[in-house]
């Protein structure tokens, strides 16, 4: 049996042990033949299935262990594609823009001038990529980020040491189209002569954060009843910015 780098190495290695099964069901029916007393023409016969069954039955066996061998010695995910329940201790971890050194320059020039150049000669080859990507692409990290994850998935599909067919079908399928729809989401209207954030200011912070204890307590205790009211303060505060809670309306009851 050769192993198919189309199968999942798991479906491999099931079809690898039926057909030793049936190899040595084969073996087990000419030996209890034999066992019972053919005539010579016969057991001839019976002695040359037997050894092409024999034969038969070490080509598979020594293909089993080739595979078992190698699905050992093979890494459990390609370069920057692992997970953490199956990647090994000395697995590369999975790249995020996002989780990159704050002050590691030399890190974030790495991925940019890996990432500059796919998208050059591989992303934005695709004419909805053109039409989602906004010229500020680099103001907005969330963008870089699924850019870089798409650039990794795309190199493990053709280039890693699982690549395939199966994973470039799906690159194509399911995740290049998810991240262009995406980026398309994400900065409908902006661009580099109309930038939304505004400069110096903190790009995220999360609405209402200080006042977190009062859910505690609420979630703890009452979780069955609705939560407190917004107080006046709290709309204040979270209606600052496009990042709050604007939705709100400015009611002293806080009600929606």
């Amino acid at each position: 049996m050769q192993y198919d780098d189309e199968k999942d190495p798991g479906t491999a290695a099931l079809a690898a042990v039926a057909g030793l099964a049936r190899s040595v069901e084969a073996l087990t029916r000419d030996v209890s033949a034999m066992k019972a007393g053919l005539k010579q023409t016969a057991s001839k016969t019976a002695v040359a299935r037997l050894n092409d069954t024999v034969a038969s039955l070490g080509n598979t066996v020594a293909s089993f262990e080739d595979l078992l061998t190698r699905l050992a010695a093979k890494p459990s995910t390609a370069r920057g594609l692992g997970t953490g329940a199956d990647a090994g201790p000395d697995a590369e971890p999975v790249r995020s823009w996002l989780r990159l050194p704050e002050q590691d320059e030399a890190a974030l020039q790495t991925v940019l001038s890996e990432l500059l150049p796919w998208m050059e000669s591989t992303y934005l080859r695709y004419a909805t990529a053109q039409e989602t990507l906004p010229p500020c692409w680099l103001w907005h990290p969330e963008i870089v980020e699924e850019l870089l994850w798409l650039m990794d998935a795309w190199t493990a599909a053709y280039e890693g040491e699982e690549a395939s067919n199966k994973l470039v079908g799906d690159w194509h399928d399911r995740q290049r189209p998810g991240v262009t729809r995406r980026i398309g989401e994400y900065v409908p209207a902006c661009d580099v002569l109309a930038h939304r954030d505004p400069a110096g200011q903190r790009a995220i912070t999360v609405p209402l954060a200080a006042d977190a204890d009062q859910f505690v307590t609420w979630w703890a205790t009452a979780r069955d009843d609705n939560g407190p009211a917004p107080t006046p303060e709290q709309i204040k505060r979270g209606r600052r910015g496009d990042r709050g809670l604007a939705a709100v309306p400015n009611t002293a009851g806080g009600q929606r």
